[in-house]
């Protein structure tokens, strides 16, 4: 019986997987151009864009990052974007929506210190004194005699 038992014990281990790691579905690519190191994510997008013209699409092929306005072909990058100076502090990070910049975007002097923030949606830059379409319509503000706050002459 002991036999029997130290036989299954040796033999049950080789019936077993080893644990493998998930596929995500994305490549990650490292390019060196002139100084710079990027590493990008291209994540798989489920349907391409229509591209649009006048916006820029960022995209990867023949080993380097590419920009075109109104265009691509390759790649296009989808996910985060780190790119980094010679002496390896931080350039610029962001994220790619399907090869448009997309949220938040900073960047750094090589020194470290923060230069510029940005927000991007869909490849186009947002002001931080745009004023919404809704909030410019005069439909939505309370009619109580006075007038609006905005349209107030401020003392000189």
């Amino acid at each position: 019986m002991k036999k029997i038992l130290i036989l299954i014990f040796f033999l049950i281990p080789s019936c077993l997987y080893a644990q493998k790691m998930p596929d995500r579905g994305f490549n990650k690519v490292r390019v060196t151009d002139s100084g710079l190191t990027i590493m990008a994510e291209i994540i798989p997008v489920d349907h391409p864009p229509k591209a649009k013209p006048g916006i820029y699409y960022f995209w990867y092929g023949a080993n380097l990052i590419h920009a075109t306005q109104g265009g691509y072909s390759g790649k296009l990058l989808n996910g985060e974007y780190d790119e980094y100076y010679q002496n390896k502090n931080l350039k610029q990070k962001g994220v790619f929506k399907k090869g448009l910049k997309d949220g938040d975007w900073k960047t750094w002097n090589e020194d470290g210190s923060l230069s510029r923030l940005a927000t991007w949606k869909n490849g186009v830059i947002v002001l931080p004194d745009s004023v919404s379409f809704w909030k410019k319509l005069n439909i939505f503000r309370k009619r109580d005699g006075n007038p609006p706050v905005d349209s107030i002459a401020k003392p000189r």
